[in-house]
């Protein structure tokens, strides 16, 4: 009787876990789609208050960003390509610094290893906004404003610390006995790089590659002092529906749900290579 009784207690119990942790997501998504709702409500009804629940769905908010801006001084369209482009240049020059820094700084032989990857961990800390009056007269000087690499650049130096610490602790997992053996067999650097810790390293890639994009997609700080309209990227645009004369709320929510969309997809896709790379070597 007494096991009967625990095993009802253990049932009820994560039953109303499994019911608050609903409650809790569904909370969390309310926002979410709110929003996605408003993008495609008719322009009449997008403003109401209280909000109307029932009503026939319209895509003009969309076609109305992606051929003519919907008040943006360029088209939607490019402000999404132009985040594109520097998301993909930023991830990939991060990841072709912090891969073979990761496994510098988990070498044995590197005595000054510990101290150097605490350092360059306590630079994450460091924050953007007091870089971006220096960044801006670089730049000016240069003649790089509103061009791809003065975000790409910045975008990576920024993510740099963090990529290099998820990297740094799934080499530091791999066996060193395996890097000896590939040594032993007359393998260079390179070969073990490439051929040995590249493959076992993909999961934490992909976690490092999407922590990336999310950061690098979402940024608006730098975006908006270094740019014109040329690189302008879309979380700066978003701005540009709200003015003195009231907020665009439909194109305002299509907006923001085009900018959701691309990383939510990547990382429902990735999900499993995210999990793992942050889990990789915590149970053996």
């Amino acid at each position: 009787m007494a096991t009967l009784s625990i095993g009802g207690g253990s049932t009820v119990s994560r039953v109303i876990g499994r019911a608050l942790l609903w409650l809790w997501l569904l909370a969390g998504l309310f926002p979410l789609l709110f929003m996605v709702l408003t993008s495609i409500k008719p322009e009449g009804i997008a403003r109401d208050i209280p909000p109307k629940w029932l009503f026939t769905p319209t895509l003009e908010h969309y076609s109305q960003l992606l051929q003519s801006g919907g008040g943006t001084s360029v088209t939607f369209s490019r402000l999404l390509f132009n985040s594109a482009a520097v998301t993909l240049g930023s991830t990939l020059l991060t990841l072709a610094v912090a891969v073979p820094g990761a496994y510098a700084l988990a070498m044995r032989s590197f005595r000054s290893r510990k101290a150097l990857s605490s350092w360059i961990l306590s630079t994450y800390m460091f924050p953007p906004i007091v870089a971006v009056i220096p960044v801006f007269i670089i730049a000016g000087d240069l003649g790089v404003i509103d061009t791809y690499p003065v975000l790409i650049i910045p975008y990576a130096a920024f993510n740099l610390p963090i990529a290099i610490w998820i990297l740094r602790s799934s080499v530091l997992q791999i066996p060193y006995e395996i890097q000896e053996a590939a040594l032993v067999d007359g393998a260079s650097r390179w070969q073990l790089l490439s051929r040995i810790i590249w493959p076992l390293l993909i999961p934490a890639v992909a976690t490092a590659a999407i922590l990336c994009a999310i950061l690098s997609w979402n940024e608006f700080l730098f975006a908006l002092s270094l740019t014109r309209s040329a690189a302008k990227t879309a979380p700066v645009g978003v701005q540009e529906f709200t003015g003195m004369y009231g907020t665009q709320w439909g194109p305002l929510s299509a907006a923001g749900t085009m900018i959701i969309a691309p990383i939510l997809v990547m990382t429902l896709i990735l999900r499993r290579r995210i999990v793992s790379g942050l889990t990789f070597g915590a149970v053996k």
